[in-house]
């Protein structure tokens, strides 16, 4: 069998992680399988072996790219208003971390379900490549508090990071329900919260942005 190009290699597993995303939008993380996954790709289910152990590791590095795309954002975010920081305010700044993060739905997601398992089942190696774009993710959340706060002193940056990312382990939750998590609440009569990924996370950024 002729030996592919490694753009090909490249194309074949970005296009494993978009099946997995795909399936990510209708189903748990539970009831995806590799099989399952495999049934989105135009190549045999044999060759995902090459690029993945397991459907964990599919999903990790689902997360890592979503991370990766999460923190180029942010970058962006930063350049828009480096020129002239202090004319962007709070309510600004808490949009656009609100709009950084609606189109990144599978992270939530995935941040809100089974992270521990996926990180446990994964090579050593595929858990460093998704901490690294974790770290990355920080380096530019900090680099866009330090630009647009410049008043802060590092431990108020601190402060404000390892709120705000917590937090994001529960936004999914909040924005989401199934018809079987709707028919429970309503029956005990709790009102679904009709709130959104990008409200949620706007008025929480808005609260930690805020000076004491």
């Amino acid at each position: 069998m002729p030996r592919i190009s490694q753009e090909e290699s490249d194309a074949r597993r970005n296009q494993v992680i978009d099946a997995c995303q795909e399936l990510c939008r209708t189903q748990g993380y539970h009831d995806i399988t590799m099989a399952h996954i495999a049934q989105g790709v135009s190549f045999g289910r044999a060759n995902i072996y090459n690029y993945f152990q397991n459907k964990d590791e599919v999903f990790l590095a689902l997360l890592q790219r979503e991370h990766e795309q999460w923190a180029e954002s942010l970058s962006d975010l930063e350049r828009e208003v480096a020129d002239d920081p202090a004319s962007f305010g709070d309510e600004f700044l808490a949009q656009a971390l609100a709009a950084s993060l609606e189109p990144r739905v599978a992270m939530l997601k995935l941040l809100a379900t089974s992270i521990f398992e996926m990180e446990e089942y994964s090579r050593p190696e595929r858990l460093v490549d998704l901490k690294q774009a974790y770290k990355d993710v920080l380096a530019a959340l900090r680099s866009l508090m330090r630009t647009t706060k410049p008043a802060w002193s590092d431990a108020r940056i601190e402060d404000f990071v390892f709120s705000f990312m917590p937090f994001l382990h529960g936004v999914y939750p909040y924005a989401f329900h199934s018809d079987k998590q709707l028919a429970a609440m309503k029956q005990v009569g709790v009102p679904a919260p009709e709130r959104g990924v990008a409200d949620l996370v706007r008025t929480c950024a808005l609260k930690l942005l805020q000076d004491e």
